[in-house]
Formats: structure tokens, C-alpha cells, sequence
């Protein structure tokens, strides 16, 4: 019998290829108003062969200087900035200068909520600014991994012709596939969406686990009709109302479909259960894979432009199955890669930015009610 798993890893390598681990070495911007931290990160850096400099700025000025006379490849910054903060410099350094930018975010939930509003607005990932967090390997091997892979991908100049329709479908579940860079993407279809108000939403994001409670306390918050974490392990389906966030190294996957509506739960123990990737992005093709074999023909998945090119594989297989497949093109993030891989494999129904993207989901809510009514 051909599993999920199968399907989704005997896609052609090109499909689901990540940058290796090597390459270049990076040149990498601290910038926090604490020299203490500002030395500790730089320690850090400079004693790794992957890091070729590692510069300092201790507020947005200086930041905005060097992005001017000497261009890091990525920057760790802190959320809380003296003066102009983290989310400020995050927003003016995404539209006057895109480079690669990881949050360092303090312990409590003030800081945390304007890293994940930094996340929205182009951020790629969150450290914790602690000791233990900035000295870690994993935290070393996480920046230089961006920073290559952000430096591979840009710029981009050869976005195809957006092309955008939708024939008549009987939706049960809209799944928004959120890779790294995509966040802001994701809560804008969700946000603006009005089929999204009457099916259930599922939200999969590339955070790290270990910030998935604050990341949907947030999320509860931030919307009208709040946010909780999908239920892998009941069985339970899922419901219309707050948006359903599960974390892609969860590996999720759909397992049913009746008129009670759509089941996830998580993949089992097996040659699969862990991820491929350093950021577990794999879940993205194996929660679309499951989905084209149990649920295709009542499922629509959008894929939002991510820097790593998992998801267009099992985007493919939906596709082939009879669901709806959308890619967002050109992308918010000026690093991605998923969109465009999408659309060269042929794994989308259509491909168009974000506003787009909203009027063709809404067409199909309008064309759901007509076929209901």
C-alpha cells in the first residue's frame, strides 16, 4: 500500500530540496542596546568559521547606518529597541532595505507579542534573548541557515503573469500553509477572507513549538473570533469559528472527513514521525498529502510565499486529487521560495497576491452558498 509519506518523498528532490548546510560564510548584525548581549552574540559568532563578521549597532540609527555603508546578511534584533523599536525597524527596514531579520525577544508576554507582530511584518524567526538561547549551536546553525538561504534567493525578477480562477466547490476546510517569512500573508487571507468566517480554518506555521502557546494566545487576542490550538489527538472535528493553529514539525495530517466535518491528528510513530528539515516544514506536505487522499475534493489549501520550498509537493498531489490548490505570487517576503517552486511544478489552480487571493476564496463562498441554497 502507498502511505502519505510515500507519496509526498518520492516527489522529484528538486520539489523539496533546502539550502545545504554549507556555503559562504555570513556577515551578521547585532543590534541591542545592551553591550553585554551585544559582546555575548558576538562571541558567539566570531568564533564560528560560518560567520565571516559579526557588526554591532546599539540603536535603529546605527542600525540604518550599516544597513547603508556595510550590509549584513542578516540581523538579529532586539524586539524592544531603545527608541525606535524592534517592530518599527523591522516594518522601515523591510521596505527601505530587505535583509533577513530573526527577533531576539525577552521572556514575558509584552515583549513576545511584539516579536510575533515583528513576525507579521516580514521578521523570519524568534530567539530568546537570554544566555543559554544566543550561545546554543542550534541558535548559531538557525541564523547562518536563514541568512544562506535568504542570500540564494534574491532578488527575484522572473514572477510569471498572475493567473486567478475557481470553478464551484463544496469547501469543509481552508488550510493556510505558513512557512518561514509567511506569517503577515496568512493573517491577511484569514483576516479579509468571508469564507473564512463560516468554514474551519487551519492555520500551519513554521514557529517553533516551544512558542506555539504564546504564538495562539496572541493570535486569541489579535482577532475578532480568536485562536486555538488544532487537536491532534481526540479526533475531534474541527469547527468554524476561532482559527485552528498547528505547528508543521507536528507533522499533522487529515484523517477523516464526514459530514461532521474534517479530523487532523498527528502522524504516527514511524520512519516519518520526525522532520527532514531544520525547520520542520516537512508537515506542510504531509498534512496536504493526507488531505488529496481522504479529503481532496472538500479542502483548499493556500500556500503563502515562504523562504523553503516545502509544501509545493504535497500542494501538487491536492491538486491532482481533485482539491483546490492557490499559491500567493508575487510574494509579500522578499525571500521566497515556495511560490515559486509551486508554480513551476504546476502545483497550483491559480497563483495571485494576497487581495487576489481573498476574491477568489470568496467566490467560492458565494458559490457554496448558492450550491447550498
Amino acid at each position: 500500500m502507498v502511505t502519505t509519506a510515500d507519496q509526498v518523498f518520492s516527489q522529484p528532490t528538486a520539489v523539496i530540496r533546502q539550502a545545504t548546510p554549507e556555503g559562504p560564510p555570513v556577515r551578521v548584525l547585532v543590534a541591542d542596546d545592551d553591550p553585554e548581549i551585544r559582546a555575548l552574540v558576538r562571541r558567539v559568532f566570531a568564533a564560528s568559521p560560518d560567520c565571516s563578521d559579526c557588526l554591532e549597532a546599539e540603536d535603529a540609527e546605527d542600525v540604518f547606518t550599516t544597513l547603508e555603508t556595510s550590509p549584513p546578511d542578516v540581523i538579529l534584533l532586539r524586539s524592544s529597541l531603545a527608541g525606535m523599536n524592534g517592530l518599527q525597524a523591522t516594518r522601515s527596514i523591510m521596505v527601505r532595505h530587505p535583509v533577513p531579520i530573526i527577533i531576539m525577544a525577552d521572556v514575558g508576554e509584552e515583549d513576545l507579542d511584539r516579536a510575533f507582530e515583528c513576525l507579521r511584518s516580514g521578521a523570519l524567526d524568534i530567539v530568546m534573548r537570554t544566555e543559554a538561547a544566543l550561545s546554543s549551536s542550534e541558535t548559531l546553525a538557525r541564523v547562518v541557515s536563514l541568512a544562506r538561504q535568504a542570500k540564494e534567493l534574491q532578488p527575484r525578477q522572473d514572477a510569471p503573469e498572475a493567473q486567478t480562477g475557481a470553478s464551484a466547490f463544496p469547501v469543509k476546510a481552508l488550510f493556510l500553509m505558513a512557512g518561514t517569512g509567511a506569517l503577515g500573508s496568512a493573517l491577511r487571507v484569514y483576516q479579509d477572507c468571508d469564507l473564512a468566517a463560516s468554514i474551519p480554518v487551519v492555520l500551519v506555521t513554521a514557529l517553533p513549538p516551544s512558542l506555539l502557546p504564546e504564538f495562539v494566545r496572541w493570535l486569541d487576542e489579535t482577532f475578532e473570533n480568536g485562536a486555538k490550538l488544532a487537536d491532534l489527538a481526540t479526533g475531534q472535528p474541527l469547527k468554524a469559528g476561532p482559527l485552528n493553529v498547528v505547528v508543521a514539525s507536528a507533522l499533522p495530517r487529515v484523517v477523516a472527513s464526514d459530514d461532521k466535518g474534517v479530523i487532523l491528528a498527528g502522524l504516527p510513530d514511524g520512519p516519518w514521525a520526525a522532520p527532514l528539515t531544520p525547520s520542520g516544514e516537512n508537515g506542510f506536505d504531509v498534512l496536504l498529502a493526507s488531505a488529496a487522499e481522504v479529503a481532496a475534493k472538500e479542502t483548499v489549501a493556500v500556500m503563502l510565499g515562504g523562504l523553503h520550498s516545502s509544501g509545493a509537493a504535497g500542494l501538487s498531489l491536492l491538486k491532482r486529487a481533485g482539491g483546490r490548490a492557490f499559491v500567493e505570487l508575487p510574494a509579500l517576503c522578499p525571500f521566497a521560495r515556495s511560490s515559486f517552486t509551486a508554480v513551476r511544478i504546476g502545483a497550483a489552480d491559480a497563483y495571485a497576491n494576497v487581495s487576489h487571493l481573498v476574491t477568489l476564496l470568496d467566490g467560492l463562498s458565494a458559490q457554496q452558498a448558492v450550491s447550498g441554497a
